[in-house]
């Protein structure tokens, strides 16, 4: 009886034993960030904090995300876990300097092994704390309530950990970051758990414009958990199109690049309004190859999409409107100089035409007058014709100015339809309209259209 224990032992031992894993990994939050292959040290979002604590700082609104992801890697290895988590930025003032604080809630359930990883992150970025003519830099820190469960064991280990980074936007376009992730490296040791947080070191680069996101991101971890160190490089690609009835879609493509860790990631979002959905698939590209899968949803409070559109038309009208008038600017000072060339031009010709006369008798002479004479019409026509070319290229200039004036004013009656104006109103705007470019030499199609359907349109 005694040897059948002892031997029983052992398999209760290998039972209890799990395999490799590491807790608490530097992974991105949320479907964005995923389908952008864990690339973002330095691109601004406040999912983002666990990757850089400086992150959030440019968040000017209240911001928050649910997120769900069933995963098949970790930053380390292979790991089939499922992940729920709740993120929120606030921007606040403290000592007259803009900071942004962001919670985040993280419950991860990994099936291999039976554990529960419960986080608890509260952090603090800054919002232009240096500023200089080669940008701004800002810094962040997360502090890190951390527990591990053992669902086998009943085993549990609470550890606090230490999150800092920092954030160099060196123009509107571009931006470096530095992380330095679980600095103290948490262990969780209590009963079968034998485990720790693995530190990380992250560098990143990013670049924005209004219709794309650039991210390239190196990382280099401790091991941890049976896993040994990695270096891993992750970029990512996000191209955004937008639409004036249905909101704005993205498209992501992300590759990560690392030791037992290497994957594939494809995503896709909308944003409407406040909210914005997520999704991304992400392949494993060593091992076995099974997909994982991040959902999230982002609400910003207070912030319309319409609003940030119309905010870059403005710009957008602003900037045409500079170039239109600097090119007229151009064409007004050209013409001129080709006027004054003209008068020139003209006078001498009638001096030429005047020795002509005087020196008939001397046929060398008026022979070399008539070549000077030749030469000169031949400058007149050319500054003639170049002179028509910039009368015609204002015509046109002038043209593509009452096109873009007639689109502004037809974009902002179609916000008045929409707004739910009523129909007296809406024909007296589409009558000014037609009355103020009718006969202009521009399409004003669409408004006489809609004005004979209101006309047409029987009364309520």
């Amino acid at each position: 009886m005694k040897l059948k224990n002892i031997a029983v032992v052992p398999l209760l031992f290998l039972l209890v034993v799990r395999g490799a894993y590491a807790a608490f990994e530097d992974t991105g939050l949320g479907a964005r960030l995923r389908g952008l292959g864990n690339s973002a040290t330095a691109l601004d979002d406040p999912a983002g904090a666990p990757l850089n604590p400086a992150l959030p700082g440019s968040s000017r609104k209240f911001e928050s995300g649910l997120h769900f992801e069933s995963g098949t890697r970790s930053a380390l290895g292979p790991l089939e876990f499922y992940d729920y988590a709740f993120g929120a930025a606030v921007p606040v003032m403290a000592y007259g300097k803009f900071g942004t604080m962001s919670a985040l809630g993280r419950y991860r359930n990994v099936e291999e092994g039976g554990f529960r990883e419960k986080l608890l992150s509260l952090g603090w970025a800054t919002w232009q704390l240096k500023s200089a003519d080669r940008g701004a830099v800002d810094i962040g820190t997360n502090l890190k309530f951390m527990r591990l469960d053992s669902a086998r064991t009943d085993d549990s280990k609470m550890a606090i950990g230490v999150d800092v980074g920092a954030l160099w936007r060196v123009d509107s376009r571009r931006s470096v970051g530095l992380s330095f992730l679980n600095m103290n490296s948490p262990a969780f040791k209590a009963g079968a758990l034998n485990d720790k947080a693995p530190a990380s070191v992250r560098l990143g680069a990013a670049e924005r414009t209004d219709d794309y996101a650039l991210t390239l991101d190196l990382a280099k971890r401790s091991g941890a958990g049976g896993y040994n160190g990695n270096f891993s490089l992750d970029c990512g690609f996000e191209h955004v199109w937008r639409t004036y009835r249905y909101g704005t879609f993205m498209s992501r493509t992300g590759l990560s690049l690392a030791g037992r860790a290497s994957m594939l990631a494809l995503g896709a979002g909308h944003r409407r309004m406040a909210a914005e959905v997520s999704y991304s698939i992400l392949f494993p590209l060593t091992g076995n190859i099974v997909p994982g899968h991040a959902v999230s949803l982002a609400v910003r409070f207070g912030d319309r999409d319409s609003e940030s559109e119309y905010e870059k038309l403005i710009r957008r009208e602003i900037k045409y409107r500079k170039d239109l008038m600097e090119a007229l600017d151009e064409s007004s000072r050209r013409e001129e100089i080709l006027r004054d060339e003209l008068a020139a031009l003209r006078s001498e010709i009638d001096d030429l035409r005047s020795g002509l006369k005087a020196a008939a008798e001397q046929k060398a002479q008026v022979s070399r007058a008539r070549e000077r004479l030749e030469a000169v019409v031949a400058r007149q026509r050319r500054a003639e014709a170049e002179l028509a070319q910039l009368e015609e290229k204002r015509r046109r200039d002038r043209l593509e100015q009452l096109k873009f004036d007639f689109s502004r004013d037809w974009q902002a009656y179609l916000r008045m339809r929409g707004g739910g104006a009523p129909a007296d109103a809406l024909k007296g705007a589409l009558q000014r309209l037609i009355g103020q470019y009718q006969g202009a030499g521009i399409d004003i199609s669409q408004a006489t259209v809609e004005l004979q359907r209101l006309v047409q349109q029987p009364p309520r």
